[in-house]
């Protein structure tokens, strides 16, 4: 009855709080389009506010007081949302709050399958923390994608996990019918790093290498789009700091597809993935990855505008 209880309190929360977001404080926050963007008209932002709000709430119920260490990212993706902020110092600041959580939250001695030294592991790890934050940080830029891919991985994780975190896929279910397409409202930097860094959280955390890799392998839609987006650019000698819109769902979108049908194609592949995570068989886990980048092969062919463009 207790449970019940907090998770009705996290539904009513949600609702309540993006009711007065979208109503009041919205319009001091406005993502303005731009040349890279899939939307033609100012939409509010930041959004992701929320999301930090009922976390915190959620760390107070449950007393678990150093979860509050993922606040900080979102605090700062906030402020770039209102300020702009060099991109230098963003990463600064991420790279800080990765290195607290890998100190404090991982446990390393899952990887000693591997036989080198913890330091190593450590910086291995570390870099995958940035990496995640800013793919996902990368793949918010169509209506309800990271939203409901999100929800997905973390309401997974949640009712596999005694519902841990169990606040953030309430809150993204109840934000999902303001950025579903066309879009009323935006997470911004402030929802998407917050994010980022969850998966990071949910992904290394488990108690053994096998686990960590059966959760990442369900995030694989947003990731690759995002990791090959970089390899491609790389290959062809570009700037992979400028600012872009070469990934294959901003292709997919600049070619005819609505929001909507690449959400819903990122989500159903996502789905699909957590549905065979279950199998809790990496071989069965990766044949799965590579039918789904073999339709990835067949949208880009036939569906996306050319990545030379």
């Amino acid at each position: 009855m207790l449970i019940l209880k907090e998770l009705i309190l996290y539904i009513i929360l949600s609702i309540f709080l993006f009711k007065i977001f979208y109503r009041y404080i919205s319009r001091f926050i406005i993502d303005k389009p731009v040349y890279r963007s899939s939307h033609t008209s100012d939409i509010p932002t930041s959004a992701g506010l929320i999301f930090l709000i009922l976390h915190i709430v959620y760390v107070v119920i449950n007393r678990d007081y150093i979860l509050l260490i993922f606040v900080p990212i979102g605090l700062i993706g906030f402020l770039d949302d209102v300020f702009n902020i060099k991109q230098i110092f963003r990463l600064f600041f991420q790279s800080l709050n990765i290195f607290l959580i890998s100190f404090l939250l991982i446990n390393f001695d899952k990887f000693n399958i591997f036989q080198i030294s913890n330091s190593i592991i450590f910086f291995i790890v570390f870099l995958a923390g940035i990496t995640l934050v800013n793919c996902i940080n990368f793949m918010d830029g169509i209506d309800g994608l990271v939203t409901s891919n999100m929800l997905l991985i973390l309401l997974n994780y949640s009712l596999n996990n005694n519902l841990d975190l169990v606040a953030i896929p309430i809150v993204l279910f109840v934000f999902l019918f303001y950025n579903w397409s066309p879009a009323k409202m935006f997470m911004g930097d402030s929802g998407s790093t917050f994010l980022g860094i969850l998966l990071f959280y949910i992904t290394f955390s488990r108690s053994d290498f096998h686990s960590s890799l059966v959760i990442l392998s369900t995030a694989s839609p947003l990731l690759l789009d995002s990791l090959i987006c970089i390899f491609r650019r790389l290959q062809n000698k570009e700037n992979i700091f400028s600012a872009h819109k070469k990934h294959l769902y901003q292709r997919l979108h600049q070619k005819g597809m609505k929001h909507e049908q690449v959400t819903i194609i990122y989500s159903a592949s996502t789905l699909v993935l957590i549905t065979f995570s279950y199998s809790n068989n990496l071989l069965i886990m990766f044949f799965s990855i590579m039918i789904i980048c073999a339709i990835g092969i067949f949208l880009e062919k036939n569906y996306a505008l050319p990545f030379k463009n």
